[in-house]
């Protein structure tokens, strides 16, 4: 979404203000980030370098008094150990820092003994090998296993500072004194240094609130000059615009061209003049339109005069054709009706013909064709009534089913020297409306008889594979045309007579039920194979 897609001057004059302090407001803590980083990597380098200076003068502290030991133990070799030792730790003592407690020597055995500690004297001849400072390290240990090394070692630490009686941080350098058995070390406190950078820290503090308040009062000045500088030109533009505006209205309204003269910026002259070119413009198009709507209001008069005359016309057109689809659509019930009482009359009298064993060509002929017009009578009963019948559903036994549709079919194959082979699997059920099922055996059969070659075998056959099949092959000409031949008024072969019902007929039945159809050639024999899908919805056993 575009924040600038609507938005007034008064808001972009706010906005650039509010840009501005934004500005200066990061500008500032940029300053600060700055300061900040520098001044902590100042304090690291002033700890780095404190104690390095301080580790320096303890170790050099250290080697002194291990200077003096070893200077005490080579000129008195002819008195007892135990009394130079004496010596050397009463001279180690004296020597202490009397003015704060520390910088004092302090010694002790491998063994963890306390040999010498000029500030706790109640620890002498402690063993102090465990002792622990509040971190949990054992201090005692750790400075005589890194005073063992052949350069000695640091170890920092947290110990009670003498005289302000609070524990501090603290590090010591020890080295050993091998012949006496000896850690010698000194140490030194840090907290010296953390009041060091506490001081530092506070002078950071009064460093920054000076440069904020520089920054501030700068920004504060700058804000002032920028705010007047806008104003005085916010105004200009404003009152510009307010008469922009009113010139805009006012052309809109009386449609007259803007002054210009008296716009103060050039670029709201430029808008101006072309403005008044577009004025100009609209006036001619006006102009022009108005003459034209004359002209078309004429012609849209003489149009819709026609247009009545035409609609009542077409009203008189649709009157007389729904008049005569009713008259056609009654005409071809009451056609229908009054064929099948004829026909009935006919197949009764040849079945009784036939009772009486009275048989020849002749009568054979008449009912094959009584029985073609038969089949033609029941394909136009069924379109005249699909749209207005529910054909449901039933169970029906298939197997006997085809077997009578066949029987029916018979005569019509000898009338046209054809014989007729079937090959039904017994007891195959489907549910399906047995009219529409006859739709599809009748124009089936009907086709076979139809088109086969003459003194030819129609081959029929019904089995259960995954799904019911129902085949029908008839020796005749091949199918060009596989994909038209289910089409409506299509016929392969227009010598053969009939209206190119049957197979339509046929297909939309089995696209109602989702029958499957596929029509094949091999051997001369076209073979039209209907796979009856065994769903839930059509089969009942």
């Amino acid at each position: 979404m575009n924040p600038f897609k609507s938005i007034s001057f008064v808001k972009l004059k706010y906005f650039m203000l509010s840009l501005f302090i934004l500005f200066v407001s990061l500008f500032t803590a940029l300053i600060v980030f700055e300061e900040y980083q520098e001044f902590q990597k100042e304090i690291a380098r002033f700890k780095k370098e404190y104690i390095k200076k301080q580790k320096h003068l303890i170790k050099k502290e250290t080697l002194r008094a291990l200077k003096f030991i070893a200077y005490k133990h080579s000129k008195n070799r002819d008195k007892p150990l135990s009394e130079v030792k004496q010596e050397i730790i009463d001279a180690i003592e004296y020597m202490r820092n009397e003015r704060d407690g520390t910088g004092y020597i302090f010694i002790y055995t491998f063994e963890g003994i306390n040999v010498a500690d000029p500030i706790l004297k109640q620890n002498k001849g402690k063993n102090l090998i465990d002792f622990e400072d509040p971190n949990g390290k054992k201090v005692i240990k750790e400075l005589i296993e890194v005073s063992r090394k052949p350069e000695g070692g640091y170890v920092e630490y947290v110990w009670n500072k003498p005289i302000a009686n609070v524990l501090a941080p603290k590090i010591s350098y020890a080295k050993s004194y091998e012949p006496f058995g000896w850690m010698v070390g000194t140490g030194v406190y840090l907290d010296e240094i953390e009041k060091f950078i506490k001081n530092k820290e506070q002078a950071y503090k009064d460093k920054m609130i000076k440069y904020i308040i520089n920054i501030i009062t700068l920004s504060f000045i700058l804000l002032l000059i920028t705010i007047t500088t806008m104003r005085y030109f916010s105004t200009l533009i404003e009152k510009s615009l307010i008469k922009i505006r009113d010139r805009f209205n006012e052309a809109a309204n009386k449609n007259i061209y803007i002054y210009t003269e008296d716009i103060l910026f050039e670029e709201f002259k430029e808008i101006a003049k072309y403005t008044n070119k577009m004025i100009k413009i609209i006036k001619d198009r006006t102009r022009k339109l108005q003459e034209l709507n004359k002209t078309l209001e004429e012609k849209v008069l003489q149009k819709t005069k026609k247009l009545h005359i035409q609609n009542l016309e077409l009203k008189r057109s649709k009157e007389l054709t729904e008049s005569l689809l009713k008259a056609q659509d009654k005409f071809l019930k009451t056609a229908i009706h009054e064929i099948n009482t004829p026909l009935s009359i006919i197949l009764a009298n040849i079945d009784l013909l036939k009772m009486e064993n009275i048989k020849n060509q002749e009568i054979t002929n008449i009912e094959s064709g009584i029985k073609i017009i038969h089949n033609i009578y029941n394909d136009l009963a069924y379109m005249l009534k699909k749209d207005r019948v529910e054909y449901k559903k039933e169970p029906v036994d298939i197997s006997t089913f085809l077997k009578n549709r066949i029987d029916f079919f018979k005569e019509v194959a000898k009338g046209n020297m054809l014989q007729i082979e079937a090959s039904i699997e017994k007891n195959l059920k489907l549910s399906i409306n047995s009219i529409e099922l006859q739709r599809i055996i009748d124009n089936n059969l009907s086709n076979a008889i139809k088109y086969s070659y003459p003194k030819s075998t129609i081959y029929i056959k019904l089995y259960k594979d995954e799904d019911i099949i129902f085949e029908i092959a008839t020796k005749s000409k091949k199918i060009q045309e596989t994909k038209n031949i289910f089409e409506q008024f299509y016929k392969e072969d227009d010598a053969k007579g009939g209206f190119g019902l049957g197979l339509a007929l046929v297909k939309e039945i089995c696209d109602k039920y989702g029958f499957k159809i596929e029509l094949t050639y091999k051997n001369g024999y076209n073979i039209f194979k209907y796979i009856l899908k065994e769903r839930d919805e059509n089969i009942f056993a």
